[in-house]
């Protein structure tokens, strides 16, 4: 009995793990290192980056995978996200005037820590 207990504990403890690493967001090194040179990642992946306080101004990030990505303080103002993926992204005190939202609308000025239309 007690080795069945340790079984099935040790099995979903296995299953527990798994599911959360498919959960997981793994940015492209490479991507990021584009953003950084060129202000440009269309149709990247930055899924989970820390990005905390980056001065992404007029950046275009369209298309781009941003699903767990900290975006916290950050400078996007005039930024394109149009289409971009952003589930479980945090905007937390991000300046987003003039922003182009994911939906295609510009954020109006004073948008901050998310999109005001």
């Amino acid at each position: 009995m007690v080795i069945k207990n340790i079984l099935v504990l040790t099995g979903t403890v296995f299953i527990v793990l798994t599911l959360m690493i498919n959960e997981g967001y793994a940015f492209k090194p490479a991507d990021l290192q584009n953003l950084k040179n060129t202000n440009n990642c269309v149709d990247c992946d930055l899924s989970g980056a820390d990005l905390t306080g980056a001065d992404l101004q007029t950046a275009n990030l369209s298309g781009a995978n941003l699903s767990g990505t900290n975006l916290s303080n950050a400078w996007l103002i005039d930024a394109n996200l149009s289409k971009a993926k952003i589930t479980k992204a945090i905007f937390d005190g991000a300046t987003l005037d003039g922003a182009t939202w994911t939906d295609g609308k510009k954020c109006v000025d004073g948008s901050m820590g998310e999109c005001n239309k």
